[in-house]
């Protein structure tokens, strides 16, 4: 992609979660926020089920989408293609891959595993085993916890469940993503990621999504870490 400016070097902002917790979502987002920014960063599309990144950035290379559901298929795609370089990138996991990058990480990849940025999003319960299984198992790499409010209540019932709270004091406050409001339907019905909508020529559609860009950049304001802009 032709852009101006370089993210961070090195980091690797991988969204992993549950399935329906807004996992894909989130990475569309953060990706398209960083490319209104201009910011240069590879995208990886690591969910062969579902390949919501591809859907979004059609120009992407197909080397960066994994199609291979087989398990043993994973490890290679990270050590050949996520982190085959030392370039910026974010990276959507597949939903309830994360125990395999777990093992890799204990296993051989804990040279890179500092510059693992975990993003994972909670929008219900069933959300809080996949983080808690990264918090407790992410050896150096580090963990985000954001809040979901698209969930509504099952999203306020999971941050205000016991071991969401114990994970927050181990890893620290998690960011909030509100509701994203009417022009996310668009969005998602058209598969234009925000920062080409602002483009449009629907003055309505353009001015929700960049309401949507500031809303996500408020998100990662105090998370510097986990943006890569």
């Amino acid at each position: 992609m032709t852009t101006t400016k370089t993210a961070r070097r090195g980091k690797k902002y991988v969204l992993a979660a549950a399935g329906g917790g807004g996992k894909s979502t989130i990475a569309m987002l953060l990706s398209s926020t960083a490319m209104f920014k201009q910011v240069e960063f590879d995208i990886f599309d690591v969910e062969p089920a579902n390949p919501t990144l591809r859907r979004y950035f059609k120009s992407m290379p197909a080397e960066h989408v994994l199609e291979d559901d087989r398990p043993e298929a994973v490890i290679p795609f990270l050590e050949n293609r996520v982190f085959g370089d030392d370039r910026p990138a974010i990276v959507d996991l597949g939903a309830n891959m994360e125990g395999h990058v777990l093992r890799w990480l204990n296993d051989r990849g804990a040279a890179v595993a500092e510059d693992i940025r975990f993003i994972v999003p909670v929008s219900k319960r069933d959300g809080i085993t996949a983080a808690a299984r990264i918090v407790m198992n992410c050896g150096a790499a580090s963990v985000l916890l954001v809040h979901n409010q698209a969930g509504g209540l099952d999203a306020e019932a999971a941050v205000s469940d016991r071991i969401f709270i114990e994970l927050v004091q181990q890893v620290g406050r998690p960011a909030i993503l509100p509701s994203l409001g009417a022009t996310m339907a668009d969005v998602h019905r058209s598969s234009v990621p925000p920062h080409k909508m602002c483009k449009g020529l629907n003055r309505f559609e353009a001015q929700g999504a960049l309401t949507m860009i500031r809303k996500v950049e408020a998100t990662f304001l105090d998370h510097p870490e986990f943006r890569p802009w």
